[in-house]
């Protein structure tokens, strides 16, 4: 146990990636070679900092606004999602309860959550808000605009805010978020380039 402990604790050194976001175009020059940027900031009346995360994918935004839409296959598109299910479907909404599948020794957390869907024109937005669950705070947001000219690359990013009700330490908190990050990242681009999540899909 506690090999695991400290190897977890180097990986989080290993990964550096929290601290101020990088100038724009700095950050454009390096999305535009497939890298995943994160970083962390304080939120007025927020006990955690809000993630951000932002990446393109060889998708449109409409594909990829599909994916995000579509709560009951995050056990598919997803990385660490051990279930997901549609609790109530709207027009411009719908509420999900989704479990994610977290490190021993911890146990898994299940939210129920209200996500509201948006679009402006090109930009598409995602954002939920936590209803019920083993969370105290989980709030935030997808936010999808194309990226360069030909409408077939997308700019992805993602805010979130979550607090868990149960003691966790902060350490593990943020190693397995931003180690997840990337990785849903990379989960997308696998079942985008498979064909997955066309306009109109479930």
């Amino acid at each position: 146990m506690t090999r695991r402990i400290v190897a977890l604790a180097g990986a989080i050194a290993s990964l550096a990636v929290s601290g101020p976001a990088p100038a724009k175009t700095d950050w454009n020059a390096a999305l535009d070679r497939g890298e995943v940027l994160i970083h962390s900031r304080r939120i007025p009346n927020q006990e955690e900092p809000e993630v951000v995360m932002k990446a393109v994918i060889d998708a449109s935004p409409a594909r990829v606004f599909a994916l995000l839409a579509d709560c009951a296959g995050y056990v598919r598109s997803m990385p660490r999602i051990k279930s997901a299910k549609v609790v109530s479907r709207g027009q411009r909404s719908d509420v999900c309860t989704v479990t994610v599948d977290m490190p021993f020794p911890y146990s898994d957390m299940t939210s129920t959550c209200r996500s509201t869907n948006v679009v402006e024109g090109q930009r598409m937005v995602r954002r939920w808000t936590l209803l019920s669950g083993d969370y105290r705070v989980n709030q935030g947001s997808w936010e999808l605009r194309p990226f360069g000219g030909d409408g077939q690359r997308t700019l992805v990013v993602y805010r979130v805010i979550a607090v868990p009700k149960a003691w966790v330490p902060t350490w593990v908190r943020r190693y397995a978020q931003k180690r997840s990050l990337p990785e849903t990242i990379a989960r997308f681009r696998e079942v985008l380039r498979r064909g997955g999540a066309g306009p109109g899909t479930t």
